[in-house]
């Protein structure tokens, strides 16, 4: 599904919006309402984020999600559970599993793929499993016809990305910057350049994500990568409006924001 996406979206001349949301946060009821919400709003892709009690490559947002999110019981498992709701919903978007390693270990690899087929997920990505210790990984998703999305790092040499682009399936997630996920108000210096050169060596569409927050970021993202994904901004905007103002204003105002972002995605 993900590499049709990305064939109908290049014929459009348009990159994919890919949405992150944190499972669990404040509740799972909650992130079924959002996730339907981003959807409409015209997200092409979402991220289900499993809360994770040591979450290192994420910055203050994402962490303090995680925390609400495990504080009300959220696992790996109702987490995947509840893709497989929100399938019986109609909601057809592709879903990408978006996990540190631990849980899956814990659980094991092959039963978490199998659950994640079962639920009607289309992809898995693992934030801390280098390529040098991914073949546990990338055999299971293969078995059960799972993409595999890759990472790879502004300080990773093109070598290397390419080789880590030839590990995966789906898309290749390019982080932008060093260090942790969260907002910035800009996108890094030579961003441009950089993403050529890595779509030039990798044989799979690359997603730009870390610190994207605006449509103006996006549609610049836009320009130079085939997909944009917004985490922090999106999390932090439903969290706060939820608090402030309820739920009917935070699906609205999140909508408004995905509209927007899904606006700056053409080239």
């Amino acid at each position: 599904m993900i590499s049709e996406l990305f064939n109908k979206l290049s014929a459009q001349n348009r990159a994919a919006l890919v949405a992150f949301v944190s499972c669990g946060d404040p509740s799972l009821d909650f992130t079924k309402k959002l996730v339907k919400t981003v959807c409409r709003a015209g997200a092409d892709i979402v991220e289900l984020g499993v809360p994770f009690s040591d979450p290192m490559a994420d910055g203050a947002v994402i962490q303090a999600s995680s925390q609400r999110a495990l504080a009300a019981g959220t696992t790996i498992l109702s987490a995947i559970e509840m893709a497989g709701d929100l399938r019986k919903d109609g909601i057809d978007k592709p879903f990408v599993l978006f996990s540190y390693f631990n849980p899956i270990f814990k659980l094991g690899v092959g039963k978490i793929a199998a659950k994640c087929k079962e639920n009607g997920i289309d992809a898995l990505l693992v934030v801390d499993v280098p390529l040098e210790e991914s073949g546990q990984i990338t055999s299971a998703t293969k078995e059960f016809g799972l993409d595999f999305i890759p990472l790879a790092a502004p300080t990773s040499p093109l070598d290397r990305v390419e080789n880590i682009s030839k590990n995966g399936s789906g898309f290749l997630y390019y982080v932008t910057v060093a260090g942790v996920t969260g907002v910035r108000d800009s996108l890094p210096e030579h961003f441009a350049r950089r993403l050529a050169d890595v779509r030039r060596v990798s044989k799979l569409p690359v997603a730009a994500g870390f610190g994207i927050s605006n449509p103006q970021m996006a549609r610049l993202a836009a320009e130079s990568a085939d997909a944009v994904v917004v985490g922090s901004r999106l999390v932090s905007l439903a969290h706060e409006t939820l608090l402030k103002e309820g739920e009917p204003a935070a699906l609205e105002a999140v909508s408004a924001f995905v509209k927007s972002l899904s606006e700056s995605m053409g080239r």
